[in-house]
């Protein structure tokens, strides 16, 4: 009976929320204008390299935080999330999802140790850019 209830309550509020559509309508004129004010940009002719929000270099990688580095080993580390937060490639998911969560769970179990220690050294980059599965060696 509650559910009935509920069920009406959800009815009666979406019907009084209703707009009809009289309620809107749409200037025909200020469209046509605001359109034809629209400055049209040719991407065929520009290099995707001189273009000034495509530039590269005004890109720069921050380091990882290594805590967030730790806690990602520690929640997902069976998928390999924390290896490519560290600047891994992305087919180290793959390996680690194909191994059982690394060779079931053990090289992630390891990963989150050696996490655990550089972060409270504050010093993980030997493990940033890392690619091969046993980051530690």
């Amino acid at each position: 009976m509650k559910k009935v209830y509920l069920l009406l309550v959800l009815f009666f509020a979406a019907a009084s929320t209703y707009a009809g559509t009289a309620d809107y309508f749409v200037n025909d004129d200020q469209v046509e204008t605001t359109l034809n004010e629209a400055i049209q940009i040719d991407f065929s002719t520009q290099s995707a390299t001189s273009a000034n929000f495509l530039d590269a270099s005004m890109v720069q990688a921050a380091d990882p935080n290594p805590w967030v580095a730790f806690v990602l080993a520690w929640v997902v580390g069976w998928t390999g999330i924390h290896r490519v937060y560290l600047g891994g490639k992305g087919s180290l998911i793959a390996i680690y999802v194909v191994t059982c969560g690394g060779i079931f769970g053990i090289v992630p179990l390891i990963d989150w140790i050696v996490l655990l220690i550089g972060a409270a050294k504050n010093d993980i980059s030997q493990f940033v850019g890392n690619d091969s599965f046993f980051m530690w060696k």
